[in-house]
């Protein structure tokens, strides 16, 4: 993953509007009631930080692309912060782009915030029919399975055997990739992971650092009162290298993970895997 941030300026009223890429890993996050509740990051913002973010929940789902004003007024860091744990706990919302446009007056107070959507509303209906058919499938076959982790593996091996490791994919940050086209990059797999893992009723989290020198993403689960984590895109890559299934990094503690992953301020604080 990279991180980008573009700035697109003009003179109108008091505003400037920026462009950036949702991707900064600079906020800690505070991990409570984990295993309860699979929108953790929320727990980290302040009020109006949440007011926020319940409002960018409500205009994605409507699917409105225009600027609109902010309930509560937040500094850059604070949207940004804001932006990522609303990314990082909605990986339903396949729809929404993690670009997005915002305002700020004279003293540099964001004010106004535009969203932007890979999926527009007159694509939704057959974009949700073709995603939630190849998810519904994947639960399905999961869900006869008898224990949690047997559910788990299964779509880890799914995703796995389906999806190729592709930076130039169209919506590679977003889970439809992985499901729709099998092609993504590791924000995708661990997004459709997380998704899929939590329709069948396993806790499953969106972790962001770096492995191996890179902006990484994978996932922590919570399976039988532990936590663990998971990381498809490299399992998926070493199986392709061999040719046969890889669980090198399928369920493991964070003393495993820590030789070649280190988790971002935002995921420092997410639950231990012990």
């Amino acid at each position: 993953m990279k991180v980008r941030r573009n700035y697109l300026m003009f003179y109108t009223s008091l505003y400037t509007i920026f462009t950036l890429l949702a991707l900064s890993f600079t906020v800690s996050v505070q991990a409570k009631d984990a295993a309860y509740d699979y929108s953790i990051y929320k727990y980290s913002l302040s009020s109006n930080e949440l007011s926020v973010y319940t409002q960018i929940y409500d205009k994605a789902m409507a699917f409105d692309d225009r600027m609109f004003n902010l309930k509560a007024p937040l500094t850059e860091a604070e949207l940004s912060n804001t932006m990522n744990c609303f990314f990082f706990d909605h990986p339903e919302l396949y729809w929404l782009n993690t670009s997005y446009r915002y305002a700020i007056n004279n003293s540099h107070t964001v004010v106004k915030l535009q969203l932007k959507f890979g999926i527009g509303p007159a694509e939704f209906a057959n974009a949700n029919t073709i995603f939630e058919n190849q998810l519904n499938q994947i639960v399905t076959n999961a869900s006869r399975l008898s224990s949690a982790v047997e559910k788990e593996k299964y779509i880890h091996d799914y995703i796995c055997s389906n999806t190729v490791y592709d930076e130039d994919s169209p919506l590679n940050q977003s889970a439809y990739s992985a499901l729709t086209s099998s092609h993504s990059v590791c924000a995708g797999y661990a997004r459709a992971f997380q998704i899929a893992c939590e329709r069948v009723g396993i806790p499953c989290y969106y972790v962001t650092g770096t492995s191996k020198g890179v902006n990484h993403a994978w996932n922590i689960v919570y399976i039988d009162g532990n936590y663990y984590n998971v990381d498809l895109t490299w399992d998926d890559v070493i199986a392709d290298n061999f040719s046969k299934p890889s669980y090198i990094y399928f369920n493991k503690n964070d003393a495993a993970f820590a030789a070649d992953h280190t988790r971002s301020d935002y995921a420092v604080l997410l639950p231990a895997c012990n």
